[in-house]
């Protein structure tokens, strides 16, 4: 019985040592093991694939599909009311004489930044687009409780110096008045012990000889 030939595969015989074309391969867990997707430039023909992907990287492509997704239509960020078409993008779908199983995604995407670049892309969108206006309100009234709560603190502060200013004041009239109770008690210690010397002292007369007619008290 003769054999079955198997299938003939021809190659390109064109080397190109410095490719200028960018192919990806996608990451699609609904295809199975043997499948695999890959995004090429529109150009690229299926013999260009399975060449590059023998010659590159020992993949045999068994057999490939291809299809154009049209993009829709969208206008422009920097001219408004102007519709255009973004370019179309090629994807080819080969099937493997062997497996091939994605390795499991990390748990965690903080190591290489993931998080961080989607807000710095998401704030350059809002940015060119005009900013969000969402986010701007919630800035404006985050702005406003911050202004509210300094005018409430410095209205706090004007009060507490008026306070502090006031105690002041209190404890200078108070050493006022005691400064002047302490003066009329005093004056009135010195009076009254003005008069109990008067009441203690005993009277005497002096008469001189020559002016008749005058007495000393002492």
């Amino acid at each position: 019985m003769d054999q079955i030939p198997s299938r003939v595969i021809r190659f390109g015989k064109n080397p190109i040592y410095l490719p200028k074309f960018t192919i990806t391969l996608l990451r699609t867990p609904k295809l199975s093991p043997y499948h695999a997707k890959f995004q090429v430039p529109l150009y690229f023909s299926k013999l260009d694939l399975r060449d590059y992907l023998y010659n590159a990287y020992n993949v045999r492509a068994l057999s490939i599909r291809s299809v154009v997704q049209q993009q829709p239509v969208r206008d422009h960020v920097d001219a408004m009311r102007q519709f255009f078409r973004p370019e179309s993008k090629k994807f080819m779908t080969i099937e493997m004489d062997k497996p091939f199983v994605w390795p499991a995604e990390p748990e965690s995407w903080e190591p290489w930044g993931k998080s961080e670049r989607a807000k710095r892309d998401q704030y350059a969108i809002d940015e060119a687009v005009g900013g969000d206006t969402v986010a701007i309100r919630k800035e404006a009234l985050a702005l406003r409780e911050q202004a509210q709560a300094l005018l409430e603190g410095r209205a706090l502060v004007e009060e507490e110096e008026k306070k502090e200013g006031e105690q002041e004041q209190e404890k200078e009239l108070g050493v006022e008045e005691v400064r002047k109770e302490d003066k009329v008690a005093t004056k009135g210690d010195a009076q009254a012990a003005l008069k109990a010397w008067k009441k203690s002292r005993t009277l005497k007369q002096i008469e001189l000889d020559q002016s008749k007619g005058y007495k000393i008290r002492v």
